[in-house]
């Protein structure tokens, strides 16, 4: 068994094919929470953030501009559109 050294790990995670894999499943996941927030009257942009954590490690991440409509407030539904999407996705 090969030990991975600190240095291997962010030459693995900076490695284009590997970020490139993170970032398309984040937009899977994104195009169906929108399609999800669309379909049940919402009005929140979900959109894709990347890059490299202060660790090394590669990461996408599924955003979206109305944290109301996630979790839901007294006056907003909770349409919670990412959680759902990233079920749905696989």
């Amino acid at each position: 068994m090969v030990r991975m050294t600190p240095k291997m790990y962010k030459q693995i995670n900076r490695m284009p094919a590997l970020q490139q894999r993170g970032i398309a499943k984040a937009r899977r996941i994104a195009a169906t929470a929108q399609a999800i927030t669309n379909s049940e009257g919402g009005s929140a942009r979900i959109t894709v953030v990347s890059g490299i954590r202060p660790g090394g490690r590669a990461f996408a991440q599924v955003v979206s501009s109305s944290r109301d409509e996630e979790y839901g407030t007294e006056t907003t539904p909770r349409i919670r559109a990412i959680g759902r999407a990233a079920r749905a996705t696989k």
